[in-house]
């Protein structure tokens, strides 16, 4: 049974947390995010809508095969039991919302000031969420600097009036109607992104200066050994000599500059020079070190979770930053105006 993730009590990265092996971050159609234990095995949860979270009420679970009691602590050596709820992965949902998606054109790329985002918390079982809980992000320029005020992402209820149903240890299958919650192994917590953000040059290209030149008022032509990717507007600061002036223009081993200086500064071949360009965006990462706050609790018996994040469950699985992986969400989402 090693395959199917029950051989060690051991939840960490290196063993999937105990999910299937045969759910992997980088499957296409499976993702391991909506695998999960409850009292009859491993469950898989196929959602009839793309909203793939605690808010969907249409899905339907597919047993993908029985262990008695997976989503228990176990009894005895006949019985292997999970225990406690644990946090799995956490990530940005896809504001695509597209399951299963392609790297060039599914994932998402960010969203605008004053948008709504989603950040999906998955748990290896199912679990009851109170609307309230909270997961804290964490807000930097685009040069992941100048952190500025945190922003909330708060767990919300599946729509009012409707119905959802789950397997509940010692009950069965269990109608809940207008539940103030979740319940789920994956539930989503809504914030709002912020409605400016910060500015910041960022550095694309660090090159030199391939002959000496004196630079003062007006246009200056200065030799650099590359300008891959400079433009008219990119930002040129040279080592002891130049801060962020403007390039007005560009040729092969070339760039012009627009100086304002009245004070002749002489440049000499091999003085770094870096390319900068202004960025308008804020980055927005998930808060590892705060866990999510509030209620939630194991379907098995009602008790507590396990409420801290490991370093290992920031997850880039596919969608916006990545380009390495598919699959739904990321560790880090852009805001731009």
């Amino acid at each position: 049974m090693a395959l199917w993730g029950i051989s060690t009590t051991s939840e960490t990265s290196g063993n999937n947390y105990n999910i299937p092996k045969f759910f992997l971050d980088t499957d296409r159609n499976n993702t391991p995010h909506n695998c999960f234990a409850d009292v009859r095995g491993w469950v898989y949860r196929r959602y009839g809508k793309t909203e793939q979270s605690g808010l969907s009420t249409s899905y339907y679970d597919e047993v993908i095969v029985p262990v008695a009691g997976l989503n228990t602590v176990g009894s005895g050596a006949s019985t292997t039991g999970l225990g406690l709820a644990t946090p799995v992965a956490v990530f940005f949902e896809d504001e695509n919302l597209a399951s299963p998606i392609s790297i060039g054109a599914g994932g998402t790329t960010g969203i605008t000031t004053g948008s709504i985002g989603n950040v999906h918390l998955v748990f290896n079982e199912l679990v009851y969420v109170s609307a309230g809980a909270t997961i804290r992000l964490r807000a930097f320029d685009a040069n992941n600097a100048n952190e500025t005020t945190a922003i909330v992402a708060t767990a919300g209820s599946f729509a009012n009036g409707s119905t959802v149903f789950n397997y509940i240890n010692n009950t069965g299958f269990v109608a809940n109607t207008s539940y103030n919650g979740q319940i789920t192994n994956r539930p989503s917590f809504a914030f709002t992104a912020p409605s400016t953000v910060l500015a910041a040059n960022v550095n694309f290209l660090t090159t030199a200066t391939t002959t000496g030149q004196t630079v003062a008022i007006g246009a200056t032509v200065i030799f650099v050994n590359s300008v891959s990717n400079v433009s008219v507007g990119s930002s040129l600061s040279i080592t002891g000599k130049l801060t962020n002036v403007p390039v007005v223009s560009v040729g092969t081993t070339t760039v012009q500059i627009g100086t304002a200086s009245t004070i002749a500064s002489t440049i000499t071949a091999g003085i770094a020079a870096t390319f900068s360009t202004r960025t308008n965006a804020t980055k927005l990462s998930i808060d590892i070190s705060r866990g999510f706050i509030g209620v939630i609790t194991d379907v098995s018996g009602g008790v507590g979770v396990t409420s801290s994040f490991t370093s290992d469950i920031i997850r880039n699985i596919g969608g916006a930053g990545s380009t390495s992986s598919v699959g739904i969400g990321t560790t880090t989402l852009t805001v731009t105006a």
